[in-house]
């Protein structure tokens, strides 16, 4: 048996990543199991020497592969932090009741400028924790590929309304598990007058687009469209796909 990149959903290029995240601030996630649940804290380390304002979003969202039922909690919040502190931002709890629920535990810490400095992610599959420097799980089948990186998303938005969207679109990407190794990019670009469209590309192929507008259902409906479409195209050969707007 091997193990295989399991869902690592990148927010920007893996270059970027190196780079950037948690280089100043660090997002911590801690899961400890206590007889049927288990406890999981939310931590932000201030690596520089400067006090840092920032924000956090932390989202557990939870599958039964079973019966295919999907939940969701998230918790955010405005913190600051003092140089080369610890500080701790939030505190949840799910049970651990029921061994076909998959779990992924995301922390993101943004600056004021809403960019993504910090993250930590983990998973909890058959009720085991798995660290995000792991990020691996052991197959009974090795795959035909080898070893692949599956589930990578990049950010390309313009706008609020469209960071929103991509929020949104992510945290359904992230509870279909997508096990497909093709890149998956949510670029907005300018259209007519001040307006702008959004548009998913699948290996930079155009598989759905539509034009942005600021009301959150809106953008909640269409990052669900947006999910399936992906979930089609992952699923089905590249030419009978039909591209929809």
């Amino acid at each position: 048996m091997r193990k295989i990149v399991l869902g690592i959903l990148l927010l920007f290029s893996v270059q970027v990543i190196g780079q950037f995240l948690n280089r100043d601030v660090k997002a911590i996630i801690e899961v400890v199991k206590s007889e049927k649940i288990f406890e999981i804290t939310s931590k932000a380390e201030n690596i520089s020497n400067i006090n840092q304002s920032l924000l956090y979003e932390l989202k557990v969202f939870k599958k039964n592969i079973r019966s295919g039922n999907v939940s969701e909690n998230s918790q955010t919040g405005r913190f600051v932090i003092s140089p080369k502190d610890i500080k701790k931002l939030s505190f949840t709890a799910i049970d651990s009741n029921n061994e076909n629920d998959q779990v992924i535990i995301l922390l993101l810490i943004r600056n004021l400028d809403n960019e993504i400095i910090g993250k930590d992610r983990k998973l909890i599959v058959d009720n085991i924790i798995i660290n995000s420097e792991e990020n691996t799980i052991t197959l009974k089948r090795k795959p035909k590929d080898g070893i692949r990186l599956p589930g990578v998303v990049l950010e390309r938005v313009k706008t609020k309304p469209g960071r929103d969207f991509y929020g949104f679109f992510y945290s359904q990407f992230l509870s279909y598990n997508f096990k497909d190794s093709r890149t998956v990019i949510v670029e907005e670009i300018f259209s007519r007058g001040r307006t702008t469209k959004i548009q998913v590309k699948i290996d930079n192929i155009k598989v759905y687009e539509f034009f942005v507008q600021p009301k959150t259902d809106y953008l909640k409906n269409h990052a669900a469209v947006a999910v399936k479409i992906a979930h089609n195209f992952f699923s089905k050969k590249e030419k009978d796909y039909i591209v929809k707007y």
